[in-house]
Formats: structure tokens, sequence, C-alpha cells
């Protein structure tokens, strides 16, 4: 009995580490990233052996399991890999986009988009079956093209109002970041831009109004190499309202609890 209560009090700690409200309203955050899956700083590797030009969302709101880990991965992907408009990276040590500790670590803007335990619950994420949950953000070294997307193809629901939050730095100076929107993988348009500074910020940028099921975001970086800036971006999030076939909005589902460490 006494080990239960003990159990209940960590779970309860954890809850307020970890947790925030939902949002109000239908809008639900599809697909986020806060890149805590990668091995180490400056390797495009998830298990430490091998190297991978992609890399699955490890959060939704539509994942039933705390809303994080590796029911999320069906909801979403980052590309590297040259489709979509993507870097084509070569993952030979000189990629231009990395994993970085050197933010330092984890920014900690929009740490709370997810629905249910926030960006970096590490806990949850391992319960969940995440090899390594590490304080990363990521970086830019050079200008390159990232690309996010977003599927439903797994729900019922369809996806209409579509916007982008994440939370961003430069290494120094101004470095701009034009962002593009696409339902379809083939067709980008231009949506904006956003300007990072020194001082990290969260970021904000509407994406598209039409309904689909699946929404790419292209991320263009400008950082200068040769005066050795870095683009760093984190606690990334791609929302949309969910809008049944027939019957118009879904209710989200409520948040569940990031669980005690072990």
């Amino acid at each position: 009995m006494l080990a239960w209560l003990a159990s209940v009090s960590l779970f309860s700690l954890a809850l307020a580490a970890c947790a925030s409200p939902p949002p109000p309203g239908p809008t639900a955050m599809v697909a986020g990233w806060d890149f805590s899956a990668y091995f180490a700083d400056g390797l495009l590797s998830l298990d430490g052996e091998t190297f991978t030009d992609r890399i699955d969302a490890n959060y939704s709101d539509l994942d039933a399991s705390f809303g994080a880990g590796a029911g999320s991965a069906a909801f979403g992907t980052m590309h590297l890999d040259g489709q979509f408009g993507s870097t084509d990276t070569p993952l030979d040590y000189s990629d231009p986009v990395v994993p970085s500790a050197a933010a330092p670590g984890s920014l900690l803007s929009n740490r709370g988009a997810p629905a249910g335990v926030d960006f970096d619950c590490f806990t949850a994420l391992l319960e969940e079956g995440q090899l390594f949950a590490n304080p990363l953000a990521m970086t830019a070294l050079a200008p390159a093209r990232v690309v996010f997307s977003a599927d439903l193809g797994s729900v019922p629901e369809v996806g209409r109002n579509w916007s982008l939050r994440f939370a961003g730095k430069a290494s120094q100076g101004r470095i701009p970041v034009g962002v593009e929107f696409s339902t379809d993988g083939g067709h980008f348009r231009g949506v904006g831009s956003v300007e990072l500074g020194d001082e990290e910020a969260p970021f904000r940028v509407p994406l598209g109004a039409e309904r689909s099921k699946r929404a790419w975001v292209r991320f263009s970086f400008e950082p200068d190499p040769a005066a050795r800036q870095q683009a760093f971006i984190d606690n990334l999030a791609i929302d949309a309202e969910l809008v049944a076939p027939e019957t118009g909005a879904t209710p989200l589902a409520a948040p569940e609890a990031c669980p005690p460490a072990a």
C-alpha cells in the first residue's frame, strides 16, 4: 500500500513537471518533434550505430499513449533524404543539419505545445520505447532545406487551418528562414519567413486553410558558414483543426500524465 501511494505521489510530480493543459477548441498538434531521440550531439543516428536521413515525429495529440513516443511516429516524418525538395544529406560527418547540444541543449520556447505531456518529457518517451532521450535541438550549419510532414492517414478526420509552431535562435547575428507549405508534397508555396536572432524566441506561422489529410512544411535555412553562424530550431509542432468528413469538428481526447521515472 505504501509503495502504491509513493507511486501515485511520483506520478503527480511528473504530471506537474511534464503536462500542460489542452488547447481550447478542436485544434490538435498532429505531429511534433523535440529531437531528443538522437543518440548524441552532431550525429544523425537514433541507435548509436547507423546514420539516418529521416526521423519520425515523437509527439502527437492523436497518440493515445501519453501523446508521445512510438505511437506518434505514424503522424509525421522529418526529411533530409532529398524527398519533397529537402536537402539530400550525405550522412558522412559533413551533414549541414544535425542534432545539437550547443544551444545549449534543448530550447525552452514552445515546450508546452503538446496537449498531453510536454516536449522533453523523457520519462514518457523512454517508457514508450525511445532508445535515447537527450536534451537536443536541431542546428543548420550551412544553407539547407528540411521538410517536416504531417499525416492524418491513420485517423478518419481531415485537417484544415494548418499552422506551425517552433522555438528558434541563431548562434550570432540574424539568420533568415523561409517557410513553404504543401498539401500534396509536390507543389509548395511560400507562406512567410522568420528571422532568428541570438535570443531564443517562439515562432508561429499560419500555413493554409485548405482541408487535407497530409501536409508538408519546408524550411530553408541560410546561415553563413564563413561567419560560423548556426540556426537552431526545437519543439516543432504542426497543428491543424480536425474536421470529421461529415459531422464537423472532433473534440480532443484528454491529455495523459507524464509517468514517473524508474
